[in-house]
């Protein structure tokens, strides 16, 4: 599976079995969380069964018990951090998907004592994602959670400005944005608008109202990218809430 076919098979899973990660599993996922680490000079930890800590204790409103692995992403109190850590979190997290695993973006329903990993100097816990196996069926009162902010989920022309409608714009910007509104947002509020002009096209954030919105606007970067090279068009992004897309 790749990144842009586990866009698809990705959904926010909110109760996991207790089989444990094997060691090959959570071998492959702290690689490429160092890597991530390595490339962006924040942390991406992995913490597995065997680190000596508790499980993750995930509200009880929103998850179904706890889970025993789970990726901390740890790094500055600041926007650009954010939006890094959106970015490349989200891609643990399709690599995740892609190993057949559940997943899901936390930023405040989980209890923060049960994160085992010390604080550096400067540094604050912007984000955890548990991983685990789901189980065949997920319980109906997270389902019934689910289903929810799903409805929230914005019209893909809601995500694009441009001297055209949404579905004049080219194939690649329309195949960009539907896997943004695929991707995960906190509360599902989908905060990036994409806007199309002679400079060429940049993400926005027009009401970023919370924190978490800097997120989001990683997240999207990444999902719009997998999305136009699935069209046809290879790129990266500037960072910030102006960055332009760069096809190359």
């Amino acid at each position: 599976m790749t990144p842009y076919e586990a866009i698809d098979a990705r959904f926010s899973c909110r109760a996991f079995t207790t089989e444990p990660l094997d060691q090959a599993t959570l071998d492959d996922l702290a690689s490429l969380a160092a890597r991530l680490s390595d490339q962006s000079g924040l942390r991406f930890v992995l913490v597995g069964p065997d680190d000596g800590g508790p499980e993750l204790i995930l509200a009880p409103r929103m998850f179904a018990g706890g889970v025993s692995s789970y990726i901390v992403l740890l790094g500055p109190d600041k926007d650009d951090s954010r939006e890094c850590f959106g970015y490349l979190g989200e891609k643990l997290v399709l690599h995740a998907t892609a190993l057949g695993l559940g997943t899901c973006w936390v930023a405040g329903t989980f209890d923060r004592d049960s994160v085992t990993v010390p604080l550096q100097e400067g540094e604050i816990i912007h984000d955890v994602i548990p991983v685990g196996h789901m189980p065949a069926r997920q319980p109906f009162a997270q389902r019934a959670i689910r289903a929810g902010l799903r409805k929230r989920d914005k019209k893909p022309a809601a995500l694009y400005q441009g001297p055209t409608t949404l579905a004049e714009a080219p194939d690649w910007v329309r195949s960009g944005i539907d896997a943004v509104i695929k991707g995960p947002s906190a509360v599902n509020q989908q905060p990036v608008v994409f806007v199309q002009d002679q400079a060429g096209l940049r993400a926005t954030l027009p009401n970023a109202k919370r924190d978490v919105a800097y997120t989001d606007l990683g997240i999207a970067k990444l999902h719009f990218e997998l999305g136009a090279e699935a069209a046809g068009v290879r790129g990266s992004w500037q960072w910030g809430t102006e960055g332009m897309f760069m096809p190359f």
